[in-house]
């Protein structure tokens, strides 16, 4: 065991501000969204890219590997196109994603 694994005050605060920064990228999103043509596209893809990347230093943080994360979010996917997901149905968007992430995601 390494010293991160003591610093149990530590751990406590880091994961209190991933979620504070996770609520607020959150809230970031909205507000752009809100703006609707006005909103700037990298603005909506930095803030979603920051939600996940917290996402993942949470977890970590919760002594969740990133790849159970990646296993969980595979196994959401394909019950989504199981389940008959309407959003599946119509748009396949389930099916891609799961595409992505096996085959076309930087590994």
């Amino acid at each position: 065991m390494n010293n991160d694994d003591f610093d149990i005050m530590g751990n406590v605060r880091l994961i209190e501000n991933y979620k504070t920064y996770m609520l607020s990228s959150v809230a970031d999103l909205f507000v752009t969204m809100s703006k609707g043509n006005r909103a700037s596209m990298d603005d909506i893809k930095d803030e979603i890219s920051e939600i996940i990347i917290l996402s993942y230093l949470l977890s970590k943080r919760l002594n969740i590997e990133y790849s159970e994360i990646d296993d969980r979010i595979i196994k959401k996917l394909k019950l989504g196109v199981v389940e008959d997901n309407s959003v599946e149905k119509e748009y396949g968007d389930y099916s891609k994603l799961i595409h992505y992430i096996k085959n076309e995601r930087v590994k």
